[in-house]
């Protein structure tokens, strides 16, 4: 992980507490931290532990950033709750085979939640990630959006539900899950609707699908090996999520992580 912090300034995250603006380095494996009202804060995840449960609260008209890189074998477990009018957006990657959830709780009306993640699993790695957003205000928004890939043996799965209170009308939401396996992998997909509110915009949708072998003859054609033209696929297919980081300090560590991981296709 020290790859994601090498040129990252940035304080370390209490264990409990209120924090205001600014960026921090969680490396605790058990957080329970509340961004004060109005403050812009910006949280990189650096894991560690083999079991970690880091639960952030964000208050009113808050803004918070977070950066989550899974490189080790364990099992992360991140709850955010969003105050009025507060929002929170999250990129998250996963190399190592492992078990990863995140949730999201909208608390009051005018929240809103992003998630961008990708998930890369090799060889015989088996690893899951759970995506749920719970829409309990009105007029609150979320997007999800996660993508897939596994070679090898490897197993994958994704799992989301987007539920939606009696109470949480105008409510927007969209979750989508896009996957490709190579060789004998294997990827599970679950995206799901609970809806209790009947004036809402909600979507899900979600595929599974082998690498475009049209793209990697064209550019075997070109000189590029077998190897380095499934590799050059899949990066552009996880590319987005990374170009898009919430912090964009991360950008650059967070390619360097997949193309660690890619280069064992």
């Amino acid at each position: 992980m020290s790859c994601l912090l090498r040129d990252i300034s940035a304080c370390k995250l209490p264990a409990e507490g209120v924090v205001g603006s600014g960026r921090w380095v969680c490396d605790s494996a058990n957080v329970d931290v509340t961004v004060e009202e109005g403050a812009v804060a910006e949280i990189v995840i650096v894991g560690g532990a083999a079991t970690s449960d880091i639960t952030l609260n964000v208050g009113r008209a808050a803004t918070l950033r977070i950066v989550h890189a899974v490189v080790e074998r364990g099992c992360s477990d991140i709850n955010v709750a969003l105050a009025e009018d507060a929002v929170c957006s999250v990129t998250e990657v996963v190399v190592a085979p492992s078990d990863s959830r995140i949730e999201a709780s909208l608390m009051e009306r005018g929240a809103r939640f992003e998630l961008a993640g990708a998930f890369v699993f090799t060889d015989d790695d088996k690893g899951s990630v759970t995506a749920n957003v719970n829409h309990i205000a009105s007029d609150c928004t979320s997007r999800s959006s996660y993508k897939g890939v596994a070679s090898g043996c490897a197993h994958g799965s994704f799992s989301g539900l987007v539920y939606v209170a009696p109470d949480a009308q105008h409510t927007d939401s969209e979750q989508s899950s896009r996957n490709i396996t190579l060789g004998d992998a294997h990827i599970e997909t679950l995206p799901q609707l609970e809806i209790y509110a009947d004036d809402v915009k909600c979507s899900h949708g979600a595929t599974v699908g082998q690498a475009d072998a049209e793209a990697i003859l064209y550019m075997r054609q070109r000189g590029i090996s077998a190897a380095d033209a499934k590799r050059l696929q899949i990066e552009g297919f996880v590319r987005d999520v990374v170009l898009h980081s919430s912090i964009e300090e991360c950008c650059e560590p967070l390619m360097s992580i997949i193309g660690d991981k890619l280069s064992k296709l």
